[in-house]
């Protein structure tokens, strides 16, 4: 049988560092059909490391955005992935979602940093938790507890409402890119093990947000502060460059690795000098994403991770994976979440679309909805 797919209803929204992206998916007896992908630039400091830092100068680009694409009044799912973002698996007893839920209102403050009073919480029970010989414990069951300071969520709403947008959801990064690069159909795509753990790196224009999932289910999420712009704002700080020709830089020449600077139109000298900056600050990045795997399977529930999928604007950086592959020490794929669609009906070419590809792994994860 086939894949099949259905969608959440609006459009997708992220709101990065740099840039503003909305997409938007339909679906017809399970295929996907890429209806609208939109992005602009967003004047530097109005998010920063994933939180909005000025409400209403943010809603006023995002109003331009808006009318531009004729989206006033549509609704949108946004995603959110910062600091402010907590992400737990847990153990508790076999039972129903309404007793789970009256549980946790009294002990999800065991579990998280946040003063309950300031949090908006939120659950998914994953199943029966699974012991190391695979078999499955007894009266307990996985839950995955997310909880977000209530002011953070509350100024993207507020940000979203004076836009002229209305709010279908908030979903976190993590859980998206899981929808949208292990689905449950991942099998029927092409992977061999789908329980095998796999770690997701989406490097976008605010933060990098690291998952890690066994099969279709995510594990372990955390938001390090580091984001695909870093790498052309160091650049241009440490060069002396305007932000514009460091960005050519990094996009043109990237690391040093399998892949040729794009044309002869750089010296030997700069080439140079821009990959050994670049390396050094792709260093920073594989040494914080190979501490977080050692944590994870320093757990003990935890298992190696054998595959990591390099997605977000970060993807587009030439060579990259090849140095996180080498960092880290386990393969490095790009990421594709446009294997799920079948059909392009924007009016964004094929070819641009594929280029754009990785970038995409949020937007499309936050246009599908959560599995029943």
């Amino acid at each position: 049988m086939s894949p099949g797919f259905t969608t959440s209803g609006g459009y997708a929204l992220e709101l990065g560092g740099s840039e503003i992206s909305a997409l938007r998916l339909s679906s017809s007896r399970g295929r996907l059909k890429l209806r609208d992908y939109f992005t602009s630039e967003l004047p530097d400091g109005l998010v920063v490391d994933g939180e909005i830092t000025d409400v209403d100068l943010l809603a006023r680009e995002l109003k331009l955005f808006v009318k531009q694409h004729g989206l006033r009044g549509r609704a949108v799912q946004l995603g959110v992935s910062n600091q402010k973002v907590v992400v737990r698996n847990i153990d508790l007893p076999e039972m129903t979602i309404e007793e789970l839920r009256g549980a946790l209102e009294y002990q999800a403050q065991d579990y998280i940093p946040i003063p309950i009073e300031e949090a908006v919480v939120d659950f998914q029970v994953l199943g029966a938790r699974v012991s190391a010989d695979g078999s499955k414990r007894q009266e307990v069951q996985e839950v995955l507890l997310v909880a977000a300071q209530k002011q953070m969520i509350s100024n993207f709403i507020d940000c979203l409402k004076q836009a002229g947008l209305k709010v279908l959801g908030i979903d976190i990064y993590g859980l998206a890119l899981v929808r949208a690069l292990l689905p449950e159909t991942y099998t029927a795509l092409g992977a061999d093990e789908s329980k095998s753990c796999r770690g997701i790196a989406d490097v976008s224009t605010s933060v990098c947000t690291l998952a890690v999932a066994e099969g279709s289910i995510l594990r372990f999420s955390r938001v390090i502060n580091f984001s695909s712009d870093r790498f052309a704002r160091v650049l241009s700080e440490q060069r002396g460059l305007p932000l514009t020709d460091a960005t050519l830089l990094v996009e043109h020449v990237g690391l040093e690795g399998p892949l040729p600077p794009v044309a002869d139109v750089f010296s030997p000298e700069v080439v140079s000098d821009t990959q050994q900056l670049l390396s050094q600050l792709a260093a920073e990045l594989s040494g914080e994403i190979r501490r977080s795997f050692d944590y994870y399977q320093s757990q003990e529930h935890g298992t190696p991770v054998a595959e990591l999928i390099l997605s977000g604007r970060g993807a587009l950086i030439p060579n990259l994976d090849a140095h996180l592959h080498r960092a880290l020490g386990i393969p490095v794929q790009i990421a594709n979440p446009l294997q799920l669609v079948a059909q392009n009906a924007s009016k964004v070419s094929d070819a641009e679309l594929a280029r754009l590809a990785p970038k995409l792994s949020v937007l499309v994860g936050l246009a599908l909805p959560e599995a029943d």
